[in-house]
């Protein structure tokens, strides 16, 4: 007979999807961050000849807006992966945090010129079924506050 309250704990289902695919999305924002700074020191190597971001900001202030939003984006995905691998009571809270703010970033962005309306709302779903699986899902609140009762974190 298998002990349920070892198997309770452990970061597995749709927890263990969402970790994988923030640690995707980690090392994607990563790529995106870095090819931006490419391609604004060389527009052509995207084929792009002029940048079109709001009237406002100057194509520097819209790429440093971005960079330096996705790099603390990028700071705090680590921190998360972080905490749940400790599977610290913070992290379902952290990861609230973290998910609102990228999409309030992604509307930014949009805002900023960096972002088109399909790829705001594409890259915007995940951090919306994030948040909301944080939200409700039973699995987080079971691994991350039944710390005295769980067996190893990333158990199967």
């Amino acid at each position: 007979m298998v002990d349920r309250t070892k198997e309770s704990g452990a970061i597995r289902g749709w927890l263990l999807v969402y970790v994988v695919v923030l640690a995707f999305i980690t090392v994607h924002g990563m790529a995106l961050t870095t090819a931006s700074i490419i391609i604004y020191i060389k527009p052509s190597a995207a084929g792009v000849t002029s940048f079109a971001p709001l009237k406002s900001l100057s194509p520097l202030s819209a790429l440093l807006f971005y960079d330096i939003t996705n790099a603390l984006l990028i700071i705090y995905a680590i921190v998360l992966l972080i905490l749940m691998f400790r599977r610290k009571k913070a992290a379902i809270v952290h990861n609230i945090i973290f998910n609102a703010v990228s999409v309030l970033l992604l509307v930014g962005w949009h805002f900023a010129g960096q972002k088109s309306n399909v790829g705001t709302f594409v890259d915007a779903l995940p951090s919306l079924v994030s948040l909301w699986y944080f939200l409700v899902s039973k699995r987080v609140r079971t691994t991350f506050t039944n710390l005295d009762t769980a067996g190893g974190c990333w158990t199967f």
